[in-house]
């Protein structure tokens, strides 16, 4: 990352819109080589940027009063896929560090903790005026973002961002991404172990806690664990997917990971479309937008809910990195056996049936 100054970015910055029309924050500060949120901060000296105080218990207040505007866009992303859900903050429940909420469409998982910045932004173009809050981490990366759309209550949105403006903002200080964790070697992990503790999993929410307590990663676990948990599928299954649940009516859910929240939409999808490398779904009220050539492995994966003696299979997409990219699973009721046909795509994949 270059070093320069606040007033310096803001003229790299303009020029940059003057020369190429609209761009997106997050493709300026990487052609600037800054975090996105030292744009922001820079652009707080034309009075389109105002920090939020996101501090202790603040960020909880702000978020906690959402459900007041109505209807707003929130998007989670990461390197390789965006996630975009229109609808009301409902059901909410926080602590010290965790936010969620449970609406019929807005479904999140927000991790407090890591948000060490925020905004509230107002973006000018000839068609539109967006007006946002813009959440970021330690890093300066984008954590989550809040987007007032036609159903937002304006007058309450403004009047939210007034009561959490920071008025005496310090300077922004980034810090370096975490390096990657690396996996021990494969001969180290006891893989009888790992299918053992998979298959008394009480729920599929303790597969992560248990492959901290081996120490295992993720895609490492999917590779060791057998065919009876995991099975490597051809990535051009995901594509394959949306298109068959979309023709067929199928709901879905959809996560996926950001540095600060998983977003998740459950229900059908509809219209698939792909342009300039991305694969998307256009739906009134819900946007994915997934790079899949980015995808280095997928994998069709089962987890056993001991306590509801309960499948639940998943289509799981990494980066080369072994991060996770999004996950799919099907939609099915409280207590309910996981659709058949669900099921039978799915395996269809595995036993290279389908591409």
């Amino acid at each position: 990352m270059t070093t320069r100054s606040a007033e310096e970015l803001l003229i790299e910055l303009n020029r940059m819109k003057e020369e190429q029309g609209f761009i997106r924050a997050r493709a300026a500060a990487e052609e600037l080589g800054v975090p996105e949120a030292a744009l922001l901060e820079a652009r707080e000296r034309d009075g389109s940027v105002r920090r939020l105080s996101v501090s202790g218990m603040d960020v909880v207040g702000l978020i906690e009063r959402m459900p007041e505007v109505g209807d707003v866009m929130v998007l989670t992303r990461n390197d390789h896929c965006v996630h975009e859900k229109t609808g009301t903050f409902e059901n909410m429940r926080f602590n010290t560090h965790m936010g969620s909420a449970f609406g019929k469409e807005i479904d999140l998982r927000m991790f407090l903790a890591q948000w060490k910045t925020g905004f509230y932004v107002t973006d000018e173009s000839p068609k539109l005026t967006r007006h946002s809050l813009q959440f970021f981490d330690k890093t300066g990366a984008a954590a989550f973002k809040i987007y007032a759309v036609g159903g937002t209550d304006m007058d309450r949105f403004v009047a939210l961002t007034r009561d959490f403006t920071n008025l005496t903002p310090e300077p922004l200080q980034f810090e370096a991404p975490d390096a990657p964790k690396a996996e021990r070697p494969d001969d180290q992990i006891d893989a009888e172990d790992l299918r053992s503790r998979w298959s008394r999993l009480g729920n599929g929410h303790q597969f992560t806690r248990m492959l901290a307590e081996l120490g295992i990663g993720r895609q490492q676990a999917l590779r060791l664990a057998g065919s009876d948990f995991a099975n490597p599928v051809p990535v051009s299954a995901v594509e394959n997917m949306l298109h068959s649940v979309a023709e067929s009516g199928l709901p879905i859910m959809c996560f996926v990971r950001g540095p600060g929240c998983i977003q998740v939409h459950s229900g059908p999808v509809q219209r698939i479309k792909r342009a300039a490398g991305w694969l998307n779904i256009l739906d009134p009220r819900f946007n994915l937008h997934l790079k899949d050539e980015a995808i280095d492995a997928c994998y069709a994966v089962c987890k056993t809910s001991t306590e509801k003696g309960l499948n639940i299979t998943s289509l799981d997409c990494f980066a080369a990195d072994g991060t996770v990219i999004c996950q799919f699973f099907p939609v099915r009721e409280e207590g309910a056996e996981e659709p058949e046909a669900w099921l039978s795509l799915i395996n269809g994949y595995v036993e290279g049936e389908a591409v």
